[in-house]
């Protein structure tokens, strides 16, 4: 049986695959809030590419059969810078965001005629400036300009390698001084992917400091005052870190070069599905709407809700178990009718109206016993109306009859005979019953003000938050299929012959 739970473990996770692919598919075509108009009218032109960047709908959804890396945009830049017109200061501006790393690919300027080379080298002044190169005004002098980047890239350009920076950044992290820091200040965003790579959480103080030390070279290399400040404590540096490494995810195609098994990675990665998969399992699922990672907010909320939906799953079923056996063994009779006219009141009484009025009730208590009876209340009907229904079908069975006829008991025949089989289809109906108690408990997380996922899973439904919603979708995926493994072992344990068929099929499966 242990054998057949693993394997069917391992089929899960094609499972769960295929739900997020196309879970992802759906919410792909959800409207997205910088779709409203008076959010675009609010927002300028960049600030609202920047927003939609920031959450992939400049990209593809599942397939990039032309991904754009560092060396297709500063080409694609320095062409506009050459050609002059009227898209030449926004190609200026891309060309000063792209940086050192795009300079490998523009430099030398010798392709170019002499005006056209003339205007790509003064849009790299602002890149002088920020990398802090000695005699940097020439590179704004229209007369000095392609002279000044002429000199820098004889002078320098053996140091734009890949070995060269991952051994600058290394001496960083390991001696923390302002010359090693310059270092990779001089060669500007082309040090930025070695520098988020070294990037990690801090444990410690020494960690700490590290951190600190690359986030002030980041901050400065992309223009973006994030830092760690000397106060900060280890919570905040860890959110600082947190929030540079899902600007890299976001932007890494400005600064890097794919080529060979990279440029074929980058036909899945650079999408919006490969964008929100990488992020889940490099940055514990995500950024939540709170800020905050996916994981921690689901391990700090998935408590409460769990125990309102399994707790009131339990509970019913433990009162619907024996409803149903009596109104079976009373049937036709007025405590039947009295039976099946209590639990589908229950049914029928919506939960938000309970809710309500149980919490002016009770005063507005917050524990978990009441808002998880309201639940259970809501789904005592359908167990209690298919524990009636198979008993009712098992009773009338010869061995049943049998058993009575050797002088067994209504109550011994029913206990010991009749649940055991008629059990079978209420386990079945149980592990059903978890997306309709969830429901429920997004209802009385709100009504009780009870902090678990039903209040995070409105604001990101309102915020089209893929992160939040996309580990909402999985993590019910699995429940549902660890439900399916749960049904197979509780038919063997209610009836252990049921044990070879179980296997047989589920194996044939």
């Amino acid at each position: 049986m242990l054998r057949h739970a693993l394997r069917r473990l391992l089929w899960t996770l094609p499972t769960l695959v295929g739900v997020s692919l196309l879970t992802f598919f759906v919410l792909s075509f959800v409207p997205d809030p910088t779709d409203d108009p008076l959010l675009a009218s609010s927002l300028s032109s960049a600030e609202l590419a920047r927003l939609r960047r920031e959450r992939f709908l400049d990209l593809p959804r599942f397939i990039n059969l032309k991904p754009r890396d560092v060396r297709l945009r500063a080409l694609a830049a320095t062409q506009a810078i050459a050609a002059g017109g009227d898209d030449a200061a926004a190609a200026a501006d891309e060309l000063r965001r792209l940086g050192g790393a795009a300079l490998p690919h523009i430099l030398p300027l010798d392709a170019l005629a002499p005006e056209p080379r003339t205007r790509v080298a003064l849009a790299l002044a602002p890149v002088a400036a920020r990398m802090g190169l000695p005699r940097a005004d020439d590179a704004a002098d229209p007369a000095h300009a392609v002279a000044f980047w002429t000199r820098f890239w004889d002078d320098r350009g053996i140091e734009f390698r890949s070995a060269s920076v991952r051994s600058a950044v290394r001496r960083l992290v390991r001696y923390g001084s302002a010359s090693r820091a310059a270092e990779l200040l001089e060669l500007d965003t082309f040090a930025l992917q070695a520098v988020i790579a070294a990037l990690q959480p801090p444990r410690d103080a020494a960690t700490l400091e590290q951190a600190r030390a690359l986030v002030d070279v980041a901050a400065h290399i992309a223009e973006i005052d994030d830092r760690i400040a000397p106060g900060d404590d280890l919570a905040e540096a860890r959110a600082c870190v947190t929030r540079w490494r899902s600007f890299w995810n976001v932007y890494r195609s400005d600064f890097e070069v794919f080529s060979g098994p990279a440029q074929l990675a980058a036909t899945v990665l650079e999408t919006r599905y490969g964008k929100w998969a990488l992020g889940a399992v490099t940055h514990r699922l995500g950024v939540a709407a709170t800020g905050e990672p996916v994981l921690d907010e689901l391990a700090r909320r998935a408590p409460v809700t769990l125990a309102l939906v399994f707790g009131a799953i339990a509970l019913a079923y433990a009162v619907a178990i024996p409803l149903g056996a009596l109104s079976a063994a009373s049937q036709g009779r007025r405590s039947d009718s009295a039976i099946a006219a209590a639990v589908l009141t229950a049914a029928v009484l919506p939960t938000a109206v309970v809710a309500v009025a149980a919490a002016l009730l009770s005063g507005g208590a917050r524990s978990l016993l009441l808002p998880t009876c309201i639940i259970a209340l809501s789904l005592v009907a359908a167990p209690t109306r298919q524990q009636r229904a198979a008993l009712v079908a098992v009773l009338t069975q010869d061995f049943v009859r049998a058993a009575r006829a050797r002088g067994a008991g209504a109550a011994r025949a029913i206990a010991v005979h009749g649940l055991r089989n008629a059990v079978l289809p209420v386990v079945t109906l149980a592990m059903l019953e978890p997306p309709m108690a969830l429901g429920g408990a997004f209802v009385v997380e709100r009504v009780f003000e009870l902090h678990g996922l039903g209040e995070l899973t409105l604001l990101a439904v309102q915020a089209r938050d893929v992160s939040w919603l996309m580990a909402i979708s999985i993590g019910a995926a699995a429940i549902a299929a660890l439900g399916v493994i749960a049904t197979d072992l509780a038919y063997v344990l209610v009836d252990p012959r049921l044990g070879p068929a179980v296997l047989s099929r589920r194996s044939e499966a």
